[in-house]
């Protein structure tokens, strides 16, 4: 036995809904059970239409499964579905359809779901293939009789199962010709903000426009289905979610490595009288970096150069270099100290370079060049120099 939802139900959810208080010693009929199954059912309606909106929210694709027999049979796959007033739409496995019998105001049974009512024929014309929850009375069992016992209804339905009907339309229904809401942009921005949505006049889901052949020889082809153009879509929240993670929430980009500091500092000056050290000579160059790098990068990438002052022309200046992995500090010490190479009223200048550009840069653990440059972006060389002047005080 089929029940209907009706426009009633889901019109009886504007109004303020109620629910049965309980009180000890209280006298429960069937009436005070059922309005408690009416609050919470509209309650669930009204924050699908208000929250959610309406349509199909996946599977449901209609899909040509002609045979030989049946060259009009089309598949409707299991799917999910909010309808227009609310309630949930679940088709649990595919549904065939034989269109040749379905003609305008041919509907299906709930209780059955291939078994067409007034079957009917639409040779020739475009059909809106749509879907709306109904319910499926079930389980009969022998029902009490009550006072005298002279009723006549020996069974009542016990059980009462979601279920849904198909039915091909040859009219669009008007719910899914009415204009788009405001934007949410509009919204954010301060645009008078939407009302709550009436509920539509009928509770069509359309999934399909079919476009059916002049002869019923002739097989429906998936060309001739258009599952997109009038569906409405409802996206799961796990969709939007997904979608969010995937445009927004992308896993940062590798910085890389930049110096952190250089001892002696840029621009240090170290003064001799006389061939004498006056201030504290560095014995080394210490380099310290901010990430990890590859160690065997390291060495061939960097480079002192020694200049005198007010001449011309620069020449290497002969070290070698270790890397230290857990303090990543690189350390070149010089082949002979760096006062020893000072003559007397010299300025030497010594340059530091650390390679980010060329064909062997410093590397990092994520493969990326030094960003000698601190500008962000993997290459640049970094410089620093110092001075030493041997003068007579």
């Amino acid at each position: 036995m089929v029940q209907h939802l009706t426009l009633e139900g889901c019109l009886s959810e504007m109004k303020m809904l109620e629910r049965v208080k309980y009180f000890p010693r209280q006298l429960l009929t069937a009436d005070d059970m059922k309005a408690d199954q009416e609050y919470f059912l509209n309650k669930l309606r009204r924050h699908n239409r208000y929250l959610h909106g309406w349509g199909t929210v996946c599977g449901l694709e209609v899909l040509s499964a002609a045979t030989d027999e049946l060259p009009w049979r089309v598949e409707i796959t299991k799917g999910y579905a909010l309808g227009p007033w609310g309630d949930e739409i679940y088709v649990g496995e595919s549904v065939f359809l034989d269109l040749a019998r379905c003609g305008p105001g041919t509907v299906t049974d709930p209780c059955d779901p291939e078994f067409l009512h007034t079957p009917g024929s639409a040779a020739g014309l475009q059909l809106f293939m749509a879907i709306k929850y109904a319910e499926c009375l079930a389980k009969p069992v022998r029902a009490m009789p009550a006072g005298c016992g002279c009723e006549e209804d020996a069974c009542e339905y016990s059980r009462i199962r979601d279920s849904f009907q198909i039915e091909c339309l040859t009219e669009l229904p008007p719910s899914h010709e009415a204009p788009p809401g405001p934007m949410l942009c509009d919204l954010i921005v301060g645009k008078p903000f939407p009302a709550c949505p009436p509920c539509p006049a009928e509770p069509w889901v359309v999934l399909a426009q079919i476009t059916l052949p002049a002869s019923s020889s002739e097989d429906v082809k998936n060309r001739s289905i258009d599952n997109f153009t009038y569906r409405r879509q409802v996206f799961s929240t796990t969709v939007l979610q997904e979608q969010l993670i995937k445009c927004c929430c992308k896993p940062p980009q590798p910085k890389p490595a930049r110096v952190l500091s250089i001892q002696p500092g840029n621009g240090a000056e170290f003064r001799m009288a006389d061939g004498n050290p006056i201030d504290e000579m560095p014995s080394s160059i210490l380099i310290k970096f901010d990430k990890d790098l590859l160690a065997d990068t390291v060495k061939p990438a960097i480079q002192v150069t020694k200049s005198i002052i007010g001449q011309p022309g620069t020449e290497p200046f002969g070290g070698s270099v270790t890397y230290e992995d857990e303090e990543r500090i690189a350390r070149f010490t010089p082949n002979q100290p760096f006062e020893a190479s000072v003559s007397l009223n010299q300025r030497a200048q010594y340059t530091v370079t650390v390679r980010g550009d060329g064909p062997d840069p410093i590397r990092d653990i994520d493969e990326l060049a030094l960003d000698g440059d601190a500008d962000g972006i993997p290459g640049g060389d970094f410089e620093s120099f110092f001075t030493i002047l041997n003068d007579i005080e």
